[in-house]
């Protein structure tokens, strides 16, 4: 008989979000890794995912929204013009 494997998350949200905010805080992925027994790369990768400005680890969902979002701030500034040109005349 197999043995199936659940797919759970191995650490919390709780702990994934105290390691970032301890990168944030200006300690490097290395020294996390090591003392909190975690490769390098899982700890870039939490703080990539940690990142708003971070466009690589956004969902298609969330990249959609961006994309909406600058659309609509070009649109306001397009208004805005249209305002002040239609206010001198």
């Amino acid at each position: 008989m197999p043995i199936i494997k659940k797919l759970t998350s191995r650490y919390s949200e709780d702990f994934k979000n105290s390691i970032v905010a301890l990168h944030q805080t200006g300690r490097s992925a290395n020294s996390l890794a090591k003392e909190y027994n975690v490769s390098v790369s899982t700890v870039t990768k939490w703080v990539k995912q940690g990142d708003p400005e971070n466009t690589d680890e956004l969902s298609s969902r969330e990249r959609l929204l961006i994309k909406e979002n600058q659309r609509l701030k070009e649109e306001i500034d397009i208004l805005k013009r249209a305002a002040v040109l239609l206010a001198k005349n």
